[in-house]
């Protein structure tokens, strides 16, 4: 008699324990993609009922709270799953920095970016004084 309720508690254990192993999993991925663009994670919290929750099968959803690398605070959900990677419901929120172009040369009359060919500025025409 006792074996028989041996089984289903062993599987209930082992299923519980997989369970909380996969919400590790998925918070340390969360955490890297939101370092990986510079910014800073505050809390990620499991919500069984987030955006999209009805008709999805082996999917996790959790919310966010993080701030960005210009220090805003911001808060999102997200789902995952074991074998796809994050999947952001309010689309990606960490904007891209511009790119800074720094130029080699430039001209000493008004600042223009100068080509290192260039004999002159093609902005005010002075001659070949570089800064």
């Amino acid at each position: 008699m006792q074996q028989r309720y041996l089984f289903p508690l062993f599987f209930l254990a082992a299923v519980a324990v997989f369970r909380v192993i996969l919400h590790f999993v998925d918070k340390n991925r969360i955490k890297d993609e939101i370092e990986a663009k510079g910014g800073r994670v505050v809390a990620i919290t499991w919500n069984p009922f987030g955006r999209g929750w009805f008709f999805e099968k082996n999917e996790r959803h959790y919310r966010v709270a993080y701030t960005d690398r210009s220090g805003a605070a911001l808060s999102t959900t997200c789902k995952t799953s074991l074998f796809s990677g994050v999947y952001w419901a309010d689309g990606p929120t960490l904007p891209e920095p511009a790119p800074r172009i720094i130029p080699r040369y430039s001209c000493s009359g008004c600042g223009y970016a100068l080509n290192a060919e260039w004999q002159a500025c093609p902005n005010c025409g002075k001659a070949r004084g570089l800064v």
